[in-house]
């Protein structure tokens, strides 16, 4: 399984986006299943919008949550905990 973060989703719907090219022909061709979180999915779709990418937020919005994309795990309040903690232990890298 592959996590796939904010970036990466951006970059395959954005056709302006650097990556654009790279992103969305990697998605296109993966076999592997691809993982992402409640939180990416989130940090996704708002940052589509705010760059004024609503209906590109709406088609994305609408492919994760009919799971045609991923499997989306949804933190815990354990799991959040956690994170908290590796933040912190490795708060000297920039």
């Amino acid at each position: 399984m592959i996590f796939v973060d904010t970036g990466a989703w951006f970059a395959s719907v954005v056709p302006s986006d650097s990556d654009h090219s790279k992103a969305s022909e990697w998605l296109s061709q993966n076999t592997q299943p691809l993982l992402t979180t409640d939180y990416v999915v989130d940090e996704t779709l708002t940052l589509l919008k705010t760059r004024r990418e609503g209906q590109r937020a709406m088609i994305l919005g609408n492919a994760f949550f009919a799971g045609n994309l991923a499997t989306i795990y949804y933190l815990t309040e354990e799991d959040i905990q956690q994170t908290w903690q590796v933040f912190h232990q490795f708060s000297d890298k920039n």
